[in-house]
């Protein structure tokens, strides 16, 4: 039977009709119509519906529609289906309406999570930006973020490489990877990381989702309630409450000017072992301290001593542009004690989320495992575009390129800060590399929140280095990152800075 423009069918005073004219397919007309009368009750709960078979016969339509239809109720639970006999409208719980606004959830979840997560979720309420993912409207000069300059991204190189593996190789790389990373890319780290000294092999590098990923896995390995971890202090600000969700006990270890104190290491050991050391002995962060030849050998020789893993945080490891710096710790590592962790975030975009860990290969298959049952593996395509991205050259000139922007930003920023600051409890250190300077405020007598607003007022901001500390310091500190920003906008942002202090210092 031909299907007319408009087809009515009745049964108990309900009608359905159908137009063959318009672009919506008759099992959803259908479905509309009868879901339309079910939700203003028209078809109470327990309305028996007409066999798909009868309903098609009325209606001039193919069976295979109203059972579309009938699907598309069941599978929303407006219809219930008694096996080889009829449907029928049941009793459907309402919907949650978008519109309506939910004051509360019926189970109160600050009582259900763990005593861990509850601790570091106030620890974020409390800890400033640019670690809280609170953000403020701010339209000032922003000396705070550690992240490259967005202007600096070499996109189109980027691109035309995720395009050509996705053009050549898009099956393999849209499809679930090895736990362990894309074979090119680690390839391409362990032949990289030979240039900083490194001695490592293919099968001791395992891929991550960026450095913080990293830190996350070598926790899931090594923590246990109640374990010593000693970090420097101040340290980088995201390990503090990943060391707390994993209930560790943080032993502080004070930073000096030539690096971690290592007579504070001596008598900590001696009063019971850590489960590691984590460390970044170049372009320290928030200080930018780069620790000397010697420093990192008495320091290794100390934890090779006890038997105690280093973690070596080389997030800025590439960010070598004023002179010489020393090789890696893990260029030493002749016991096989020191865990490296890299990153390209800092030297690309930390978008793509990738960074890895180098270690001994006992350390890398374990690892494996639990990356595993994480996450699976981290994401392909972008792996595989950035080991053609390198494959290609571009890496090595991306670096070339930011060394020379930054030596520059860099020796501004030291140059306006020597010109300008003329308070001598004003201090900061002049870094080798890297992207951060470390200020120091003595004799201030505002607490942080006050220092913060007053350089708020003067549309500029910093990184507070209360948030870099695991445990309270006196002193007020500031971290400087030369990161996002250019020359201009350093200086101008410096000289804000300069100008706030008057106020900062007034009784």
């Amino acid at each position: 039977m031909p299907i007319l423009p408009h087809n009515n069918l009745e049964f108990k005073m309900v009608f359905i009709s159908l137009n063959a004219e318009i672009k919506t397919p008759l099992f959803q007309q259908v479905f509309n119509q009868l879901k339309d009368k079910i939700d203003k009750q028209l078809l109470p709960p327990g309305y028996k519906l007409p066999s798909t078979r009868s309903l098609a016969q009325k209606l001039g339509v193919d069976r295979t529609t109203i059972y579309k239809a009938y699907q598309e109720l069941w599978a929303l639970g407006y219809i219930d289906s008694r096996s080889g006999s009829y449907s029928y409208v049941r009793q459907k719980r309402e919907l949650c309406n978008t519109k309506q606004k939910i004051e509360s959830s019926l189970i109160a979840w600050n009582t259900k999570v763990n005593d861990s997560a509850e601790k570091v979720y106030k620890m974020f309420g409390e800890i400033n930006y640019p670690f809280s993912e609170k953000t403020v409207k701010f339209e000032g000069i922003d000396l705070g973020r550690l992240h490259p300059d967005t202007r600096l991204y070499p996109i189109e190189k980027f691109k035309s490489c995720l395009n050509k593996v996705l053009l050549e190789s898009g099956h393999q790389v849209l499809d679930y990877g090895n736990t362990l990373g894309h074979l090119p890319l680690r390839d391409f780290i362990a032949r990289r990381q030979q240039m900083h000294g490194i001695n490592t092999k293919t099968e001791e590098v395992i891929i991550t989702n960026g450095a913080q990923n990293a830190i996350d896995l070598l926790m899931k390995l090594f923590a246990k309630p109640g374990a010593r971890v000693f970090v420097e202090s101040p340290t980088y600000g995201m390990i503090i409450p990943t060391l707390h969700y994993y209930q560790c006990e943080i032993v502080s270890i004070p930073m000096r000017e030539d690096g971690v104190d290592l007579k504070i290491i001596e008598q900590e050991l001696k009063k019971g072992k850590p489960i590691f050391f984590y460390t970044m002995p170049n372009f320290h962060n928030p200080t930018g301290i780069t620790t000397s030849q010697k420093h990192r050998e008495n320091l290794l020789a100390l934890f090779e001593s006890y038997g105690v893993p280093i973690i070596e945080d080389a997030f800025e490891e590439e960010m070598k542009y004023f002179g010489k710096v020393p090789l890696p710790i893990k260029s030493m590592d002749n016991n096989r004690i020191v865990i490296y962790v890299g990153s390209f975030s800092k030297i690309l975009f930390p978008g793509i989320r990738l960074g890895w860990i180098t270690a001994d290969n006992e350390i890398i298959k374990r690892l494996a495992s639990i990356k595993r049952f994480s996450d699976l593996t981290s994401a392909l395509p972008e792996q595989a575009a950035l080991a053609e991205f390198c494959a290609q050259g571009y890496y090595e000139l991306q670096i070339k390129k930011i060394h020379k922007i930054y030596r520059k930003r860099m020796a501004a920023a030291v140059n306006v800060l020597s010109q300008r600051i003329q308070n001598k409890n004003v201090t900061w250190n002049q870094p080798n590399g890297g992207f951060t300077i470390w200020i120091t405020l003595d004799n201030c007598h505002k607490n942080y929140s006050e220092v913060n607003n007053i350089l708020l007022d003067s549309n500029v901001r910093f990184a507070l280095g209360k948030d870099f500390f695991p445990h309270n310091e006196k002193n007020i500190f500031l971290r400087l990152s030369i990161a996002s920003l250019n020359e201009d906008e350093i200086t101008e942002g410096i000289n804000r800075f300069a100008k706030s202090l008057n106020r900062i210092y007034e009784k």
